[in-house]
């Protein structure tokens, strides 16, 4: 990290993924004295106050209580984009400074873990993969004559979110010879250069997409957009995928879709009620996805690359450092 500088001494950090399970986590040792510790509520409540930066999972919500005992925490620092397990407002009324990928935009740019799931869940959901891996693994059979899938090319998708992720996924429809449809919040979001894709409505999403790819920020706006009215004006048979968060999409509705006919297939890396614990999300899709292979459901996996951990555990190091020097 050649435009930054080593920090010793009294820092005391706190991070919140272990060595044993992501690469390029070892990188904070270069920060100051690190304690690597996949934290519950309550240990966090007694050994906040010992530290001066935390780098947080996502499973734990950082909030006013617990920022109420940091009484030598300088710097939070999310090797993340979204900051829905942050207190926000809180964090800026304590004055402690927030570091975030955010911060270099740039950088996340060249990180496509989270797209390239998204397109392989709709391929995943095109092709009925999960029947096809069955009929072979579990059925002993080399039968597919009644697990036919269907072709993307000369399909149209909607993306719901044209910002980074949205953007690469785009690409991938355009490269598999699809129609792509985009709708955004911000106008800007869009460039005369993309020939690929057609900003249009939310609503030209719902009517128009065989396949729709869900990537907006989870915010005041965003929760709940995707509920049974707007399952209501997508084409039937429908493939709907996200890898957004769980809030934007309506769990109770999604099962009536597929109980209807609307919706054909779901893929789905993130759920409702998801930052607990390791332990499965109360959702009623998990249970609906143990006996219906329209569902699949990957663990909030986007970002799990060997390569993504490296790069963004490094890039918030950096930005941690940056910052120190800055002081």
């Amino acid at each position: 990290m050649s435009d930054t500088q080593t920090v010793t001494g009294e820092e005391k950090i706190l991070v919140g993924f272990i060595p044993e399970e992501y690469a390029g986590v070892d990188v904070f040792r270069t920060l100051g004295a690190v304690t690597y510790h996949r934290y519950d509520r309550a240990w966090l409540e007694e050994h906040i106050k010992e530290f001066d930066v935390i780098v947080p999972h996502l499973f734990i919500r950082i909030d006013r209580p617990l920022l109420e005992r940091a009484q030598r925490l300088k710097t939070i620092a999310t090797p993340s984009t979204g900051t829905d397990h942050l207190d926000l407002p809180a964090i800026r009324d304590s004055g402690i400074r927030l570091v975030s990928l955010n911060d270099d935009r740039d950088f996340i740019d060249t990180i496509s873990s989270t797209a390239e799931l998204a397109w392989l869940l709709v391929l995943a959901c095109a092709r009925r993969l999960p029947e096809l891996l069955a009929r072979v693994q579990s059925e002993g059979s080399w039968v597919n004559t009644d697990v036919r899938g269907a072709e993307l090319f000369d399909k149209t998708i909607g993306i719901i979110g044209y910002g980074r992720l949205g953007r690469k996924v785009s690409r991938y429809a355009d490269a598999f010879g699809m129609r792509v449809l985009a709708t955004d919040s911000d106008s800007g979001a869009f460039s005369s250069k993309q020939k690929w894709v057609q900003p249009v409505s939310l609503e030209r999403v719902l009517q128009e997409s065989d396949v729709i790819s869900v990537h907006v920020k989870l915010n005041d706006t965003s929760a709940g957009m995707i509920g049974a009215e707007e399952i209501s004006r997508m084409k039937r048979g429908v493939i709907l995928v996200n890898t957004a968060r769980g809030e934007v999409l309506d769990s109770a509705a999604l099962l009536g879709g597929l109980e209807s006919g609307v919706i054909g297939a779901l893929g789905l890396d993130v759920l409702n009620n998801e930052y607990q614990s390791t332990r499965l999300p109360d959702d009623p899709l998990i249970r609906a996805a143990q006996t219906d292979s329209r569902i699949i459901i990957t663990p909030h996996a986007g970002g799990s690359t060997y390569d993504a951990h490296a790069k963004v555990f490094r890039k918030t190091a950096e930005l941690i450092s940056r910052g120190v020097k800055q002081q």
